[in-house]
């Protein structure tokens, strides 16, 4: 049986049941839940979300024989009062193995609190050598938030190799790469489509797809699928179509 899909970046705990099922069937083996909520007032709101995905939507992917893989963090748009309150939190998450990986996190605004948050949580990136996803905005301040993730990352000393920085798209792609980071591919028009991918796939072949699906915007939950098709059926070298799809979160990201 030929292997699964990995959908590198999910927000799957808000999609109903009928889309699990799909996104299964469309060939999905393996998707990573990356916490948000978007709005945390008080660290207790992300302690409880880190704690349902766990407890509620771990079964509900594996009903669909789905396997999840938990990234938790604070995410740069709803970053709660006493937010340091979670870093211990987030620690003994990632110490204890029921997280493997930091995520969603990253810079919208790149301000003064944001950079604070993404410092302490890259540290314990760090520490116990795990993968981190981040977050960077749609607009004009990408290339701006970059250079920033970057300059973070280097000067903590940061592996970055074990940093995807997603969204990218044609922009911000040649950065990511001459960094040594990781391209986060999420499939959501117009920002990045399954044509640029093909049209551009040597820059673009060291990365991560996936749909960052999520019930609050207009994304795609089988993004992942419905790329790998067009690469398909638009020639590009099936290994190629491989890394992508599933050989490069195997390696970045720790996934069986």
């Amino acid at each position: 049986m030929e292997r699964g899909y990995v959908d590198a970046h999910t927000h799957a705990y808000m999609l109903p049941k009928k889309d699990l099922e799909l996104m299964r069937l469309a060939g999905i083996s393996d998707v990573v839940l990356c916490s948000f909520v978007p709005v945390a007032t008080y660290p207790e709101t992300l302690m409880d979300h880190f704690e349902e995905l766990e407890i509620v939507h771990y079964p509900r992917l594996r009903e669909q024989g789905i396997n999840a893989y938990l990234f938790v963090g604070i995410h740069p748009m709803s970053i709660p009062r006493d937010w340091k309150k979670l870093l211990p939190v987030i620690e003994e998450y990632i110490s204890t193995g029921r997280a493997v990986g930091i995520g969603e996190v990253g810079l919208h605004t790149a301000s003064n609190l944001e950079v604070e948050v993404l410092r302490e949580q890259l540290k314990i990136v760090k520490e116990y050598e795990v993968p981190a996803i981040l977050h960077i905005p749609p607009g004009d301040k990408r290339i701006e938030v970059v250079h920033k993730i970057i300059e973070l990352i280097s000067e903590l000393k940061v592996d970055p190799g074990r940093v995807v920085i997603d969204h990218v798209s044609d922009d911000v792609i040649d950065i990511v790469n001459d960094a040594g980071a990781v391209p986060g591919l999420s499939i959501k028009p117009p920002l990045l489509t399954p044509e640029r991918v093909a049209k551009n796939i040597e820059k673009y072949e060291n990365g991560l797809l996936n749909s960052d699906c999520a019930s609050l915007t207009d994304t795609d939950p089988l993004a992942v699928p419905r790329t790998v098709r067009y690469l398909k059926i638009h020639g590009i070298e099936g290994r190629v179509i491989e890394k992508l799809s599933y050989l490069n979160a195997q390696k970045i990201l720790k996934i069986k």
